[in-house]
Parts: C-alpha cells; sequence; structure tokens
C-alpha cells in the first residue's frame, strides 16, 4: 500500500507498494492516457480542502510515477528513530512532536544523510544505523511549486551519553527521551506520515 499525506489527508493506492515505485524507469506511450486523467486527479485533490482520506484502485505503477514526477517536485529527505537505553529520541519542531530528519544533499547517500541530519538535530554523534525502516511520503507547498518529499528512516543507535542539544535554526526548541508510558501522546501529536508509518516500529523499539 503506498500512501502521500497531505496535512491531515492521504491519497491511498492500495495496490501498489511505495517503496517499489521506481522513478528514473521509462514508461511506454500507451500509458499517456492514464497518466494524463492521473496528473488531472492530482491537481483536484490537492485543491481540495477537505481532510479526507482518497482511495485509487485502478492504476498502474507507471502512471503513478508519471504523474507525481509531473505534478511534484522531489524533495528527498532522511531521518531515524535513535534508541537508547528502551527510549526514543524525539525534537519538538515548531511546537509539533517530530522525529529528526532533513533533505538530502546532491551526491549524498540516504544512509549518510539520515546520520548527518540526526547529528546535526539533536547534537547526538557516534550514531550507527542498526536497520533501514519503511520510508514514509507527504507533499507540501513552496509558493506556487508542489514538492512531495519521501523520507528515508533508520533505527540507529549511539554508544555516547545523550547530551542534546537541538538544532534551533531549524526550529527545534527541545529533546526529549520517550519511553513506553509516552509513546501514545507522541503518536497522536506528531504528523499522520510518522504515526501510521513507524508508529509499529516505535511501539516495538519502546516495548522490549
Amino acid at each position: 500500500m503506498y500512501k502521500i499525506f497531505q496535512e491531515n489527508k492521504a491519497l491511498i493506492f492500495p495496490k501498489i507498494d511505495g517503496n517499489a515505485l521506481k522513478f528514473d524507469a521509462m514508461f511506454p506511450e500507451s500509458d499517456r492516457y492514464e497518466i494524463d486523467i492521473l496528473c488531472d486527479f492530482l491537481q483536484e485533490w490537492l485543491a481540495d480542502k477537505e481532510q479526507t482520506d482518497t482511495f485509487v484502485h485502478e492504476v498502474g505503477e507507471n502512471a503513478v510515477v508519471e504523474a507525481l514526477k509531473t505534478t511534484f517536485r522531489m524533495a528527498p529527505a532522511a531521518g531515524g528513530i535513535v534508541v537508547k537505553d528502551g527510549k526514543i529520541v524525539s525534537i519538538v519542531r515548531n511546537g509539533i512532536p517530530d522525529l529528526p530528519k532533513g533533505h538530502i544533499e546532491k551526491g549524498e547517500s540516504s544512509e549518510n544523510a539520515a546520520l548527518r541530519e540526526v547529528t546535526e538535530e539533536t547534537g547526538i554523534g557516534n550514531l550507527q544505523i542498526v536497520k533501514a525502516l519503511p520510508s514514509s511520503w507527504h507533499c507540501y507547498q513552496v509558493g506556487e511549486e508542489w514538492r512531495l518529499k519521501r523520507t528515508y528512516w533508520y533505527l540507529m543507535e549511539s554508544g555516547e551519553a545523550i547530551q542534546p542539544k537541538p538544532q534551533t535554526e531549524e526550529g527545534i526548541t527541545e529533546i526529549k527521551l520517550i519511553g513506553n508510558e509516552d509513546i501514545e501522546a507522541f503518536l497522536k501529536g506528531t504528523f499522520r506520515s510518522i504515526s501510521e508509518i513507524l508508529g509499529k516500529d516505535l511501539h516495538q523499539v519502546v516495548t522490549k
């Protein structure tokens, strides 16, 4: 299942695995009609102010990829769930509970970007990636341009003592260690793209 979040609504493609979409693949011209229809639909969905989920069932992967590339500027990002003593490191960014993440720079791998961004936003060093987690997708508008952000998530750990230093220039005001007793409040307050895509993994980490 592939979900794109925009504020509190989601566009859902039940039969498509978002992690398997190939954005550098070529599409056959026979898909052009379906692509054009989906492009028009995406514009209508973005303009719709109703915060309800929309399901798209009968559409091919080629059409989804090309329609997304036509509609959005891709803005890949990477971040991490840092685990320390059965708790996770969360941040408060612009007043909203969040996880550390940031944009992938040109020529940078998602793994290196995740390690760099988590260190920059939290001050936590000596990070190591334990495993990859599911990616989340959400879109947002900058001026007249719509951007689609795929965030590559990784489970991480650090051998250092946690001495948090929030990156205030990025709107981060607080860094918290969240345990089992706090996880539900975090998931309720954070973005849907995090709570729905990573909620299961977060529960597994803090309840060990």
